[in-house]
């Protein structure tokens, strides 16, 4: 499939590679719609071999980059950038403040948000090159609201909606969830589920991480990775990666709600037929996952860090509308959610041809 096939599909603008050969800095950067405001960028890094692959991922994280703002009203497009290389080799200082005069050619159409593939200590680097950059203001790392820390409590505000729907109670103790994965996001998502009364399983292909969350709760119960989709469980959470349930696995499963922390954790959307014959409610990732949304839009109208706790509460009401709207139309929720979605990019467009 060609960049153009590739744009079309996305509905994306505008798709721009980036080279500097002096510091092995390649880079495909996406802004899929800027109507709502900049196109805010999630990063990943990966030692790609295909571009067509490259590309093809890129624009998939600007599409739902976009929709999460718009399901939320907030005033950021979505945008991506996939870095080509492997981390350990190529990320250093000079590599990163590169990036950051790349980003700076964009004239403030994009902003980089921080993200799994740019750490704290990079986005440092990055910012002195360049001032586009969001997710490194210390208020919010020094009162729990940091992007990572935003994603996840926002996911037990939209899965008190889905649990609510699906099981008819108004909290989730008492439940037992099946996280999948626990990585930054992962073990974050865990932390906030043991401030309540739950029974938690994980599993994670790398055994460092899964250690972490050992020492920190003995007892805690671990499977192995392919394990986990057989567990008996309230909710199956999947914090691994983007696309990651096969057809098989959804014949494995054994809960009553599906989701995840990544934007969607089907391999395609023509899984979610075969789901639509189980029991199990499916709420895809990108419904439930944009406290980090909330917590880089406050950051950029600098709001007080507070206001993020006050704000998250908003996933709650729009996972239980787009839950119930689903139900009554007989439609999936994806669908529903990016009907929505797009009728709001599309008012805000109509309201500003009146500028």
């Amino acid at each position: 499939m060609e960049i153009f096939d590739l744009m079309q599909s996305t509905n994306s603008n505008e798709v721009v590679f980036f080279e500097e050969p002096s510091v092995n800095l390649r880079a495909i950067i996406v802004m899929n719609d800027t109507v709502l405001g900049p196109a805010l960028a999630t990063c990943r890094i990966f030692d790609f071999k295909n571009l067509e692959k490259a590309s093809k991922i890129a624009l998939q994280m600007a599409y739902y980059n976009t929709y999460r703002s718009a399901l939320l009203r907030r005033s950021f497009g979505g945008g991506s950038i996939v870095l080509l290389g492997d981390a350990d080799k190529v990320k250093n200082e000079m590599y990163l403040r590169a990036l950051g005069i790349f980003i700076n050619k964009l004239n403030g159409k994009l902003f980089l948000a921080r993200s799994s593939g740019i750490g704290h200590k990079d986005m440092h680097e990055i910012k002195r090159e360049s001032d586009y950059l969001l997710g490194i203001d210390e208020r919010y790392m020094k009162t729990g609201n940091s992007p990572v820390e935003a994603i996840a409590k926002g996911m037990i505000w939209g899965l008190k909606a889905a649990v609510k729907e699906k099981i008819g109670v108004d909290s989730i103790n008492n439940l037992t969830f099946a996280v999948q994965g626990v990585g930054e996001v992962g073990a974050n998502f865990v932390k906030e589920l043991l401030k309540f009364d739950t029974n938690i399983i994980v599993t994670d292909t790398i055994y460092d991480k899964i250690k972490v969350i050992q020492d920190k709760v003995p007892g805690i119960k671990v499977v192995k990775p392919k394990e986990i989709y057989k567990q008996k469980c309230d909710v199956f959470v999947s914090c691994a990666f983007n696309n990651i349930i096969e057809e098989e696995d959804i014949q494995q499963l054994n809960c009553k709600i599906l989701t995840g922390s990544t934007n969607t954790v089907l391999k395609t959307e023509k899984l979610e037929k075969a789901l639509a014959k189980t029991d199990i409610l499916y709420v895809p990732g990108y419904i439930i996952n944009g406290g980090e949304i909330i917590q880089l839009s406050n950051e950029y109208a600098h709001k007080d860090p507070e206001s993020v706790e006050a704000e998250l509460p908003e996933i709650y009401d729009i996972t239980l509308k787009l839950i119930q709207q689903a139900k009554e139309e007989n439609k999936s929720i994806n669908k529903v959610a990016m009907e929505t979605a797009k009728k709001y990019i599309n008012d805000v467009a109509t309201i500003k041809k009146l500028k």
